[in-house]
């Protein structure tokens, strides 16, 4: 099975951000929104495909580095931002 790993990173994120970030209390959280989020940060981001359970500890190794990590929060919050302000509902 090919999974792109860096979908549960941006998840993460996402969930971590909304949980945390009062200014983002209002952001809507239906299904459709946060796949539209989701979607617009992972278009901004490398795919990282992993194939077995092996490389699912690697990925999420390397996802913890600082820079990588700075990169994936910076594409969520703009995501965040574009579709809230863009909502299709």
């Amino acid at each position: 099975m090919i999974t792109n790993y860096m979908e549960e990173i941006v998840k993460n994120q996402l969930d971590g951000i909304l949980k945390s970030e009062t200014a983002y209390k209002d952001v809507c959280r239906c299904e459709h929104c946060m796949d539209d989020i989701k979607a617009k940060a992972l278009n901004n981001l490398k795919p990282y495909y992993i194939t077995t359970k092996k490389g699912e500890v690697f990925a999420e190794y390397s996802s913890l580095e600082t820079q990588h990590q700075a990169e994936v929060i910076a594409e969520v919050i703009k995501a965040i931002e574009f579709v809230s302000k863009n909502v299709k509902h």
